[in-house]
């Protein structure tokens, strides 16, 4: 058997330290603080690679246990993993998973570190190789121990790093395999969704992946309508030069990040962007080769719930098992958004579909076990199509038919138009409880903006009616005395007599530029109640774009229709 000697690791300039498993302790949350930041600081420096381990016991059986990997790539750069190896009887094989993680992170190489704890991605890893997987955990190139350089995913690097490892445990690890190929999966967040994808397309020995809150189309999600999303760039750029410092790549400097915030003229830098999406390769008709449930978050500012629908879009063409999960968190705004857990990026363990509560970890372990295992699992074990916990959504398998409603017109007169809305909301609310209705009663009357957001009334609700979907904005941006404004739209719903409004999963659109524009705002879900109206606000000021707006002088008149996806009472 080829697993049951240690000699085939000898190959391929690769070099392993053996690590066995300690029993997992509870930590206090102090201790798990001081974990996680040892783990931030060290886990990029410190790599220890010596001798192949003896990997069978005298049965020939493989024992469980863990060790660290290193390859060369074509380009002499070193790319490290670990190896987590499942106890598995003579002659016994089982397929793989590669866990992939998040920008500025590293590889799960130990029980006890981050994605061990406290990360999804990695605790659904980690109990799959308890299940029996093997699993390789990566530092993507340029990240932990691994060399290179960051570059957002490129094709010929991190991609191909991807395809190396995969060569190399086909020809070292005892494999499953169907009609001669591996069966392998993946399982990553964020940057390590992005790998994902990207990989699938690249590598047909991949037959199911997981990809988390993730990008289908990242230059659209890091600069929307060509407005650079601020927060979210410096939060990268930060995480990346605090944990990579030596390893960004020249693409991505400090000077190439201002010029960006405050300058759009990068072309180059956007044409690197938009060949690291999978939407680029869908465009161009190079399709994934692997089955996906596409899990994305209602409230992630940075991909928004419209990159799954692209995303399910493009495996739909290739003919994949593709499903959509929509969850109520992911990347979260870290001024302006409160994570239940995790600050930044957050994703609930429980989710609901079709009214029942769904374990999300065994809802991925379900899906590899489908997948690459051929066991049978029923279609609710992992939805075709999961959006709200209400049967009457979930059971059409598709976002509601849109209802298209006029957006009366509405000036924002100053670049401050929303700035103050921290400190005037919670007045408002506090003023309602001696005078109500501060606001017009039904929003029946636009309101232009000037300190405050302009208000545009849409419809009031006749019963419970779910909004669920990615609304359609077509306007026309007018009596704009910039060259180039720049607009930030929310959908929101009040109920009169409280006189405060709440922002439908917290989502900003920004528009650009005067005349006819036809926009996707950010994908929202809410349930609305008898009464609310919804309504749209229109800032000159965002705190997820502070850098990027068109400043104090934006002057600009705003105007159209808003297609809603809408279900309830309202159809």
């Amino acid at each position: 058997m080829r697993a049951a000697t240690p000699m085939p690791f000898l190959r391929h300039s690769v070099s392993l330290s053996i690590d066995y498993l300690t029993g997992n302790r509870a930590l206090s949350l102090r201790r798990l603080l001081v974990l996680v930041a040892a783990f931030a600081l060290l886990t990029g420096c410190v790599t220890r690679h010596t001798s192949a381990p003896q990997l069978v016991d005298a049965g020939g059986r493989l024992e469980k246990t863990r060790y660290q990997g290193e390859l060369v790539a074509s380009d002499g750069k070193k790319i490290r993993f670990t190896v987590w190896q499942p106890a598995l009887k003579k002659d016994q094989r089982a397929p793989l998973i590669l866990h992939a993680h998040g920008f500025a992170l590293t590889r799960m190489n130990s029980t006890m570190d981050i994605y061990a704890k406290l990360l999804i991605a990695g605790k659904t890893a980690l109990r799959a190789w308890e299940q029996g997987y093997w699993v390789i955990s990566i530092d993507q190139r340029g990240h932990g121990a691994s060399q290179g350089t960051v570059g957002l995913l490129e094709w010929d690097k991190e991609v191909a790093d991807v395809s190396l490892i995969i060569d190399w445990a086909q020809k070292n690890l005892a494999l499953a395999e169907r009609d001669g190929d591996p069966l392998i999966g993946m399982v990553g967040e964020s940057y390590g969704g992005g790998i994902q994808l990207l990989a699938s397309v690249n590598d047909p020995r991949i037959d199911a992946i997981v990809p988390l809150t993730t990008w289908y189309d990242i230059e659209d999600a890091l600069i929307p309508q060509g407005v650079p999303k601020s927060e979210w760039l410096l939060v990268l750029g930060v995480a990346g030069y605090m944990f990579n410092p030596w390893h960004m790549d020249h693409g991505m400097t400090v000077q190439v990040a201002k010029e960006v915030l405050f300058d759009d003229t990068q072309p180059a830098l956007r044409q690197k962007l938009a060949r690291n999406s999978l939407a680029y390769h869908c465009d161009g008709g190079n399709y994934p080769h692997a089955d996906a449930p596409v899990i994305q978050g209602f409230r992630d500012v940075l991909f928004p719930m419209n990159h799954a629908v692209g995303m399910r879009d493009c495996f739909r063409k290739a003919g994949k098992d593709v499903r959509v999960i929509g969850v109520e968190h992911g990347h979260l705004s870290p001024t302006a958004q409160i994570s239940p857990r995790v600050p930044v990026w957050h994703v609930d363990p429980v989710v609901i579909c079709d009214g029942r509560r769904l374990d999300l970890q065994t809802m991925m372990i379900n899906w590899f076990d489908m997948k690459l295992r051929g066991k049978k699992i029923v279609d609710t074990a992992v939805p075709h199509w999961c959006m709200t916990g209400e049967r009457a959504v979930d059971a059409v398998k598709d976002f509601p038919p849109p209802m298209v409603v006029p957006v009366r017109h509405v000036h924002v007169g100053s670049g401050s138009a929303g700035l103050v809305e921290w400190a005037a909301r919670p007045l408002e609310s506090a003023k309602n409880w001696f005078v109500p209705n501060r606001m017009p009663a039904d929003w029946s009357t636009p309101r232009d903006g000037w300190l405050r957001p302009a208000r545009v009334p849409l419809l009031q609700i006749a019963g419970p009616t779910w909004i669920v979907g990615n609304p359609v904005l077509e306007v026309t941006v007018d009596e704009a005395d910039r060259m180039n404004p720049v607009l930030f739209v929310r959908l929101a719903a009040w109920t009169p007599g409280k006189g405060n409004y709440r922002v439908l999963s917290q989502q900003v659109t920004p528009l650009r530029g005067k005349g006819a524009q036809r926009v996707e705002i950010n994908g929202v879900r809410a349930k609305l109640q008898k009464g609310e109206v919804l309504g749209l606000l229109v800032n000159g000021y965002s705190n997820q774009f502070r850098l990027t707006g068109s400043g104090w002088g934006t002057d600009a008149g705003i105007s159209g229709t808003i297609a809603l996806p809408l279900a309830g009472a309202m159809r």
